[in-house]
């Protein structure tokens, strides 16, 4: 038990470390597209955090195979070039005990690994969802900063100079939007205003910014067809939606749902959720043969390679996630395909080196306890 506790905490810091600069990464280019909406005005920055937050699931489930791979690698490497697994091995301990001591190791992450990709992860996609919607609806400026020329859709611009009464009402607003004429020719309408709210209409769904105590200055650039409209109050739609329910996608469904369904997009989700621990299992009966390294060779001799083989199974398992949802492969086949495959090299890598006799070059030999 010694033993084990020793290379399962050495596995588990290094990936721990791993796992962290790979998260560390992957969440900094999300966190700038994030940021980036912040700064356009589609996006709250109440809600930033929040959704950087539920991405860790669908992050995570990616890699901690990756990191569990490449933490085993690096481990073992560790210990074959600095001699202590040959230490191991003189003093009775059995290769092929390292072996099944790794894969209990693995059955642990892979647990990991299935909470978040049959639970957490739909529920994290199901929640963004739910926050963007909800996001879209809302009746407030939040997303408006005073003193900066905004841009929604459609290319109108929008500012304002100061926001009151919890972010409900705009003072000294300027709106510039584009109109099209009955023979087709467009037209720019500018509007100044005291003050400003938005109001959204329950039964079509379309939202207005009312204007009060204004002018409405319309015309074409280079040309003396102006008009000047004042106004007490006036009503500019600024968006149209059709719909307020949300649209759930097949990743944002959680697993009972798509469990024994007869889609084959749900088909494919489950089978893809299944194979992210699957993968996880099969990843370790291959690093263990990879991580053997000769004193000479160095740790990171056969670092890169793998990471080459995991990215062609990763790839593999989205190929094929993909050619079932087209249905071009029966789902019957499907993923299990590719696991099929790679279980293959995992058994070639032990059958070509096996464990018990990595060791043999350097002169020493475990016996079976």
């Amino acid at each position: 038990m010694i033993l084990f506790r020793y290379l399962v905490r050495e596995v588990l810091l290094t990936l721990t470390a791993v796992s962290a600069v790979l998260l560390l990464i992957i969440l900094g280019g999300r966190f700038i597209g994030l940021f980036q909406d912040v700064a356009e005005g589609s996006l709250s920055l109440d809600f930033l955090w929040t959704l950087l937050l539920l991405q860790f699931p669908s992050v995570l489930e990616l890699i901690l195979p990756l990191g569990f791979f490449l933490s085993v690698m690096l481990t073992y490497g560790r210990l074959y070039q600095e001699n202590e697994m040959g230490v191991l091995m003189a003093c009775g301990f059995s290769p092929n005990r390292l072996l099944s001591y790794t894969l209990m190791t693995g059955l642990l992450v892979a647990s990991v690994v299935a909470s978040f990709s049959l639970w957490l992860t739909p529920w994290s996609e199901s929640r963004v969802a739910q926050i963007l919607e909800e996001q879209k609806q809302r009746v407030d400026f939040s997303t408006i900063k005073p003193g900066r020329f905004q841009e929604f859709s459609g290319g109108q611009v929008v500012y304002t100079e100061e926001l009151t009464d919890s972010n409900t009402r705009m003072h000294t607003v300027f709106l510039s939007q584009e109109v099209t004429d009955d023979d087709g020719q467009k037209r720019t309408a500018v509007f100044k205003a005291e003050q400003g709210y938005q109001y959204l209409d329950a039964t079509t769904g379309s939202r207005y910014l009312v204007l009060e105590n204004g002018s409405r200055t319309e015309g074409r650039a280079g040309l003396g067809d102006f008009s000047l409209l004042t106004f007490e109050r006036y009503a500019v739609r600024m968006s149209e939606r059709k719909a307020t329910t949300i649209s759930y996608k097949v990743r944002q469904m959680p697993t009972s749902a798509v469990w024994n369904s007869d889609k084959i997009e749900h088909q494919a989700a489950f089978q893809w959720r299944i194979s992210l621990p699957l993968m996880v299992i099969v990843v370790t009966m291959i690093a263990v043969p990879l991580s053997y390294v000769r004193p000479r060779q160095g740790r990171f001799a056969k670092l890169f390679p793998a990471i080459f083989l995991h990215i062609f199974y990763l790839s593999g398992l989205i190929s094929v996630q993909g050619m079932i949802e087209k249905g071009k492969l029966d789902p019957a086949v499907g993923l299990w395909v590719v696991h099929g495959v790679f279980l293959m090299i995992a058994a070639y890598l032990l059958l070509k080196e096996p464990v018990a006799n990595m060791f043999k070059s350097s002169g020493l030999r475990g016996q079976e306890v």
